[in-house]
């Protein structure tokens, strides 16, 4: 299912006058798409672009992984609401990079989950010293931060996991763009089915925490259905005598089934139908034998 997300016109640039950016969703897939055009087109004409094209213009542009990670971390505690974020190209100056960037991002009132500082002047200055990029340096400490604080795999830490793969070498290198393609993968994913699988995945373990106390439960009534009945047959036995206990099995089971039936037909009920004699035969009369008899001669000691 494809979806028009906003559709930009009224501007003429390197001979695009209009920007649309859809976005496709499937299973579990969450795709955006970006198409220029080079002449003006109705809202109406950008709703049915066909799905080939949306799979021709997928948006592969990393600079916009990044803006919309600094973005999502501006957010939190992690940036101030003042850090400038954004895409160099072109004629840049010599302490610059081309690609993504952050502007205003240092702020050392920022506290860690303990509530001391993230870090410091001489923390930044040390690893700049040492060779690394105070903004990587930085993103570390956030990274760090949120897993100390139990928070990995949170949206916060995909943004700061995200940013510092990309901020921390340059040029960045092939397996390193390939792992924030992952990793922005399974953010687009957590954003937009983990609220839903959460609420099933309670549920579910709802459901079968239930069935476990139902089954106990069941568990619990039949064992003391066999107890009542290994009772009610010795009673039996006792005022019947040698008839019984030399009666066959099935003999037995007849009787003890009718006996049971008498004092609590509510309870030997399945599916709204009575107990079977094969029940009663090989639940009490065959897999009870033996306690039966110990109750017999316990009676006559």
């Amino acid at each position: 299912m494809s979806e028009l997300l906003r559709s930009d016109g009224g501007f003429d640039f390197l001979g695009i006058k209009r920007i649309a950016q859809f976005h496709t969703r499937g299973g579990v897939s969450n795709l955006t798409s970006w198409i220029g055009f080079l002449e003006a087109v109705d809202v109406e004409d950008i709703e049915q672009i066909p799905d080939f094209i949306l799979s021709d213009t997928l948006e592969k542009d990393l600079d916009v992984a990044i803006n919309v990670c600094a973005m999502g971390l501006r957010k939190t505690k992690y940036l101030p609401n003042g850090t400038q974020t954004g895409s160099r190209g072109g004629a840049i100056s010599e302490d610059e990079h081309e690609g993504a960037y952050l502007k205003s991002w240092e702020d050392f009132e920022i506290v860690n989950f303990v509530d001391e500082p993230l870090y410091t002047e001489e923390i930044l200055s040390t690893a700049e010293a040492a060779g690394q990029t105070r903004l990587a340096t930085a993103l570390w400490l956030i990274v760090k931060d949120i897993c100390e604080d139990g928070r990995m795999l949170s949206e916060d830490w995909y943004f700061a996991r995200i940013l510092h793969e990309y901020f921390r070498e340059y040029p960045i290198k092939l397996e390193s763009a390939f792992l924030i393609g992952e990793l922005f993968k399974e953010l687009c994913i957590k954003q937009a089915y983990e609220g839903d699988l959460s609420a099933y995945y309670v549920n579910l373990a709802d459901e079968q925490l239930r069935r476990q106390r139902g089954a106990e439960s069941t568990k619990k009534k039949a064992e003391e259905l066999r107890e009542f009945c290994v009772e009610l047959f010795v009673e039996m036995a006792g005022q019947g005598g040698p008839r019984l206990m030399m009666a066959p099995a099935e003999v037995q089971a007849h009787e003890l089934r009718k006996a049971a039936l008498g004092k609590r037909p509510d309870d030997f009920v399945r599916s709204g139908k009575p107990y079977s004699v094969e029940w009663f035969l090989r639940n009490i009369i065959e897999d009870r034998k033996v306690q039966i008899v110990e109750k017999l001669e316990n009676q006559r000691l």
